[in-house]
């Protein structure tokens, strides 16, 4: 794993956990080590759909605090767009099993199904700025400290499926064993141990 890719699973599980005082040392460090704005700005974003949108509100503030830097534009708003590269992308990370999981996914709530695709995939997780595998690690720490334990599981294939190493998987996992995190480092663990078996 890199170090850009270390310190934004850091930040963006400190955000998560409501820890800000780790998280601004964490990003003046990411400042100090060249990380970009938009990398930053990508990852606490996507926070929301896991942690909720106070934890990326929070964060966004605290980035923009600490690199005195805003982004650009903002991304045009085509809900078209968002469901070709969403439904796109969910195929690239679920394979053979999308459609089995969309359809059982539509039985039980259609909106939801939509909103996946559209909201998660499209609008947010296929944004540039961040690559997908970073993406990827982000997803499964965050649903690690939630301990979703078929969430983990399908997003650890998910790493694997766009090109995530497993020694990759396993330093992001390494990322919660801190005193705050450590049930959901345990629960993490666990799951990759049910995965490999």
């Amino acid at each position: 794993m890199t170090q850009q890719q270390h310190l934004i699973l850091n930040i963006t599980i400190s955000m998560s956990c409501n820890e800000k005082g780790n998280a601004r040392k964490l990003m003046q460090d990411a400042l100090e080590s060249h990380i970009p704005f938009a990398a930053l700005y990508e990852a606490l974003l996507q926070i929301h759909l896991f942690s909720g949108y106070p934890a990326s509100i929070e964060g966004l503030s605290l980035l923009h605090e600490v690199y005195n830097e805003a982004p650009a534009s903002i991304q045009e708003y085509d809900v078209q767009i968002f469901k070709q590269r969403g439904e796109k992308l969910c195929r690239d990370i679920y394979t053979t099993v999308f459609e089995k999981m969309n359809k059982r996914m539509h039985s039980f709530s259609p909106e939801l199904s939509e909103w996946m695709i559209i909201d998660g995939y499209g609008k947010t997780l296929s944004r540039a700025g961040l690559d997908i595998q970073t993406r990827e690690l982000i997803n499964i720490c965050m649903l690690s400290l939630g301990q979703w334990k078929q969430q983990v599981i399908s997003h650890i294939r998910g790493a694997l499926h766009v090109g995530v190493e497993m020694e990759d998987i396993e330093a992001a996992i390494e990322c919660l064993h801190t005193k705050q995190t450590n049930e959901a480092y345990a629960f993490a663990h666990t799951m990759l141990k049910e995965f490999r078996s």
